[in-house]
């Protein structure tokens, strides 16, 4: 299953707890890509922050997953978790003869 994870800074976040924390921030993330959870990661453009790209077997280990990055654990950050799946339109564009073949 994929899932789309955003960050959300919280309001007591301080450009010093953030810095204390960043490498092990880094650290678990690579550690998550390599165990090929973390499929894509980004930085965002509009604001600071991070969106990745998760594959997992539930919504319920995505949460599991996120919860163990540090900023998570101190509070610094929390995230949005949306599940993704097939763009069904796209199914209004074969038929069903179509499809058995």
């Amino acid at each position: 299953m994929k899932v789309l994870a955003i960050d959300k800074v919280s309001p007591d976040a301080t450009p010093e707890r953030v810095r204390e924390l960043f490498m092990k921030e880094v650290h678990q993330t690579i550690k998550m890509y390599l165990a090929d959870v973390v499929r894509e990661i980004y930085f965002r453009e509009d604001r600071s922050g991070t969106v990745m790209m998760l594959e997992v077997p539930s919504m319920e280990e995505a949460r599991k997953i996120v919860d163990t990055l540090p900023m998570v654990r101190d509070g610094l950050l929390e995230y949005d978790l949306i599940p993704l799946g097939p763009f069904m339109p796209l199914a209004l564009l074969v038929s069903d003869d179509e499809q058995a073949a």
